[in-house]
């Protein structure tokens, strides 16, 4: 079997404005599991050809050589000589059965390794535990991320499909981990009405050897409401849609998802279970990504990796410095003083994430996230994540001063 080029491999991902770690590398363009809720598998796929295709191994490790002997063409390529970790699985799981054929994945994997690059591994897969993976993940500044679905077991199959039994994945966590390798669970989609089974993965994850669990709730994408919607309405035995306008549902861009009214209780008792479980909390729901513990929700905290950078000039790392502040302000300023590629980060984006005013004697990035401080212009500015808002006040520069004390007693009492 053989694969075309995957040409867009690696790349800087669109969640740049808020996540710690936005580098994404994916072995190939395609998952072979068949999960009811992935809106990866159409949108993707929507703009490449047809067939198999596969990243370049070769291209990454030469761009790698070149990084490190101080040559830099993109902002990409600024990311990684900081050493801002990559999440190999970002849109396609690395681990899939046409990973025995190809080997992509091994590859990758074996560059970064002589690289002692940050590497956050996001898989359902299988092969992850081979001997020959195990092997080579023990040399490696490595955290490996497992996945599945906040469901009752008996529904998993058909949610999850074409993936590891609950059972099974605790297996592979416990595995690497007595193996020295730092393992992590997400569940995500945590699907409403299933609240107290992700609770009981979480205590499940602890026991098996998980430093941290993270959360994410269900999205539901606007093209698949009448298909897997209802495919999984079928499985779970009520109307998800119905259920999720019951408590709350809210536009996000071209997905529905639960207002974060409708999820902040279950945040709160997720975080608090997590930390009497002795583990690290995530909150993969983009508005309650600084409830996280560390600098990401992912796993990819600085306290998983040596010699390694969060990127922390966006929202999340603005609100992250004001939380240790004496007064729990939010403003601009703490985005110039932090690091931040001086090349286009606009040029992996779409034309919706571009669009903004030149900041004259700025960085394309400050630009973009100058233009987007005050609200207005897309969706995120500070006062889009949970205990933040607008004090009225604003800077010399005119940039609205955010205050986020009510995020920091929510914090202190979840302690």
């Amino acid at each position: 079997m053989s694969a075309g080029s995957y040409k867009h491999a690696v790349s800087v991902s669109g969640q740049v404005f808020f996540c710690a770690a936005p580098i994404r590398l994916d072995a190939y363009d395609g998952c072979q599991f068949g999960c009811v809720y992935c809106f990866s598998r159409r949108r993707a796929r929507r703009w490449a050809s047809k067939g198999v295709h596969a990243a370049n191994s070769k291209a990454l490790e030469l761009r790698l050589k070149r990084v490190a002997a101080g040559s830099y063409l993109s902002a990409l390529d600024e990311f990684l000589a900081m050493r801002v970790p990559i999440q190999l699985g970002g849109l396609h799981d690395p681990f899939t059965p046409r990973e025995k054929s190809l080997g992509v994945t091994y590859q990758l994997l074996r560059i970064l390794c002589e690289s002692n690059y940050p590497t956050l591994i996001s898989t359902k897969g299988e092969f992850v535990v081979d001997t020959e993976y195990i092997a080579l993940l023990r040399q490696m500044n490595v955290v490996v991320r497992f996945s599945a679905a906040g469901v009752a077991e008996r529904f998993r199959a058909a949610i999850d499909r074409r993936c590891a039994s609950f059972e099974r994945t605790l297996e592979k966590i416990a595995t690497l981990t007595a193996r020295g390798i730092k393992t992590t669970l997400r569940i995500q989609p945590v699907i409403p009405g299933f609240e107290e089974d992700a609770l009981r993965m979480t205590h499940r994850a602890a026991l098996a050897g998980a430093s941290q669990v993270s959360f994410e709730y269900l999205k539901l994408p606007k093209e698949t409401l009448r298909t897997d919607v209802q495919i999984m309405s079928g499985v779970i035995g009520f109307d998800i849609l119905r259920h999720m306008k019951a408590i709350g549902l809210a536009e996000q861009g071209w997905d529905y998802a639960l207002a974060p009214r409708a999820k902040r209780s279950f945040i709160i008792t997720a975080r608090r279970d997590c930390h009497e479980n002795g583990l690290s909390f995530g909150a993969g729901d983009t508005e309650f990504i600084p409830w996280s513990d560390g600098d990401g929700c992912c796993g990819s905290a600085s306290h998983n990796f040596h010699n390694s950078t969060q990127f922390r000039a966006n929202y999340v790392g603005a609100i992250k410095s004001a939380l240790t502040g004496p007064h729990h302000e939010v403003r601009f300023h703490s985005i110039e003083e932090r690091w931040s590629p001086i090349r286009p980060v606009s040029t992996y984006l779409d034309s919706r994430s571009r669009t903004g005013v030149s900041h004259h004697g700025t960085s394309d990035w400050i630009s973009m996230v100058a233009t987007r401080w005050n609200g207005g212009l897309g969706p995120y500015s500070p006062a889009f994540f949970d205990g933040v808002r607008w004090t009225g006040k604003v800077d010399a520069k005119g940039f609205r001063i955010y205050d986020a004390t009510s995020l920091a007693s929510s914090l202190a009492s979840t302690e």
